[in-house]
């Protein structure tokens, strides 16, 4: 088996050969629009612009974070939100849930799992909102789009596994 120059791995080794090898004996079968194949760009899906993406985070933060889980949370200038208001109300509204998830396990109750995983999301759309401060625009507009799809997240899991609201 003699190396040949691989696309993926940018240099001479076996790869091509030893996947013709096992695609001979069935056990792989490559694909012609494969990442690795050369010239082949790999479209993904688009991440919508920084703007669209506040404002549907606003929109989550005043329709449900503020109706269901803390309704002293301020509200959010859902046409222009402010970044900063963001990643605060996205921390408040993690904090309020993970504080009452802590109660409802010292309390037994049964609906604590399905917090403790609304929790966890928030707390993933918090954290990526946080990582929106470093890097360059465009790093910072995926790092808000992963915010608001853990936040869609938490507010799926939260109505298909609770349904109703934080008792204050």
């Amino acid at each position: 088996m003699r190396p040949e120059h691989c696309p993926f791995h940018r240099c001479e080794d076996t790869c091509l050969p030893v996947a013709r090898l096992l695609a001979q004996a069935g056990f792989l079968e490559p694909s012609p629009n494969a990442p690795a194949a050369l010239g082949t760009v790999v479209a993904g899906p688009q991440v919508p612009p920084r703007h669209v993406t506040h404002t549907l985070i606003a929109q989550y933060i005043n329709t449900w974070g503020r109706v269901v889980l803390d309704p002293t949370l301020p509200p959010t200038q859902a046409d222009a939100p402010d970044e900063r208001s963001l990643r605060y109300s996205l921390q408040a509204l993690w904090e309020t849930v993970s504080e009452s998830v802590r109660r409802r396990i010292a309390s037994l109750d049964s609906t604590a799992p399905a917090w403790w995983n609304v929790s966890s999301a928030l707390q993933e759309a918090q954290s990526a909102a946080r990582r929106t401060t470093v890097g360059d625009s465009a790093e910072g507009a995926l790092w808000w789009y992963i915010a608001l799809l853990h936040l869609d997240h938490a507010r799926t899991l939260w109505k298909d596994s609770i349904g109703h609201s934080l008792p204050q």
